[in-house]
């Protein structure tokens, strides 16, 4: 099993499995491909979301992202009736996208915005398409969205690649100053070879210490999202405990009136006693 099917089994995932999951990969694999499977970092909330709509609800995925091909070819016309048709069928597509998948508010909105951002944006349509989301996406409308780090592994976005300039070929005056270049010596191959072993010692520390938070970040994740529902569960129960003390408080208010009344129809009661007796 190579990176990219690791990652898409991982990222296919519940993100309550993914560390277990993670750990159960990397112990399986080589060295090389252990490091880099520990370097995947857990997907957030609406990531995870995404992820999954895009292996269980393919369809709906690619009609949202078909219209952002079809809304970019439009702004390139600067076809005005089609950009308007293309914008009411986006919203409905969005909506029924994103129609009954139990999400928070806050992950409903993120997860809309992404593929927002994959409608405008051929590099977010690209990330969104991969299933391998780390985090949401949003797009300014003006520049690309930059999605070096939102993915788990880099994503073929299609884009001609940057203007650079063209080799020309070597002169012979070049070659004789090529030839005339000092060399490197023994002595500084050694020392280089010797940095390189040191960085790259260092790069493995580096990694593992990385990894080593990233860990304790899930788990913190975890213990926040633990505390979180346990607050809301408290709060539900005081919210409980408040009305039933209201309640409590007038129910004692009711009695205490009770007990005056029915203290003082005693008190009544015997002085008409007194008086009905004979006077001794």
């Amino acid at each position: 099993m190579d990176l990219r099917e690791v990652a898409d089994e991982l990222y296919g995932a519940a993100p309550g499995d993914f560390v277990e999951r993670r750990s159960a990969a990397a112990s399986g694999a080589d060295r090389d491909l252990a490091q880099r499977i520990r370097a995947f970092r857990k997907p957030t909330a609406s990531a995870a979301a995404i992820n999954a709509l895009v292996r269980e609800h393919p369809d709906a995925v690619e009609d949202v992202l078909e219209i952002g091909d079809r809304m970019r070819a439009a702004f390139a016309d600067r076809d005005r009736a089609a950009i308007r048709d293309l914008t009411r069928e986006r919203q409905r597509l969005l909506q029924k996208a994103t129609r009954g998948l139990g999400l928070s508010a806050t992950v409903a909105r993120e997860v809309e915005e992404t593929l927002q951002a994959a409608v405008v944006d051929a590099a977010a349509a690209a990330a969104v398409r991969s299933g391998l989301l780390l985090r949401a996406l949003e797009s300014t409308g003006v520049d690309q969205v930059d999605v070096s780090d939102a993915v788990a592994l880099p994503v073929d976005v299609d884009a001609p690649p940057p203007d650079r300039p063209r080799a020309t070929a070597p002169t012979p005056a070049a070659d004789a100053e090529a030839d005339a270049a000092p060399r490197e010596s023994p002595s500084e191959r050694r020392e280089r070879e010797r940095r390189i072993r040191t960085a790259e010692k260092a790069l493995e520390r580096a990694r593992a210490d990385a990894e080593g938070l990233d860990d304790e970040l899930d788990a913190e994740v975890d213990r926040r999202t633990d505390l979180e529902a346990e607050r809301e569960t408290l709060a539900r129960r005081l919210e409980r405990t408040t009305d039933e003390l209201a309640e409590a408080r007038a129910a004692e208010r009711d009695l205490r009136k009770r007990i005056t009344a029915a203290q003082a129809a005693v008190r009544a009661a015997e002085r008409d006693l007194r008086d009905a007796r004979p006077e001794p």
